[in-house]
């Protein structure tokens, strides 16, 4: 099928910084608000220690970049 795999919540978070996300201050719930001008606003759960793999998809999906794209980039920089 896929490598489908979760990454850590710090992993994710720096990867929407590289793509120029910025943490809002604000929280819906238990999901802490990313967004950047312009763009969709990425929901993250920031009380959770790894993201599960679909929450990655969706998140890359709206950024415009694939998942292989964020694996590619977690191995070099997380």
């Amino acid at each position: 099928m896929g490598n489908f795999r979760p990454l850590p919540t710090k992993c994710w978070e720096a990867f929407l910084t590289f793509h120029g996300y910025t943490y809002s201050g604000r929280t819906k719930g238990s999901h802490d608000q990313w967004t950047k001008k312009d763009h969709r606003t990425i929901p993250v759960w920031g009380n959770e220690k790894m993201i599960p793999a679909l929450h990655l998809k969706t998140g890359c999906y709206s950024i415009g970049c694939t998942l292989d794209d964020l694996y590619k980039w977690s191995a070099v920089n997380c």
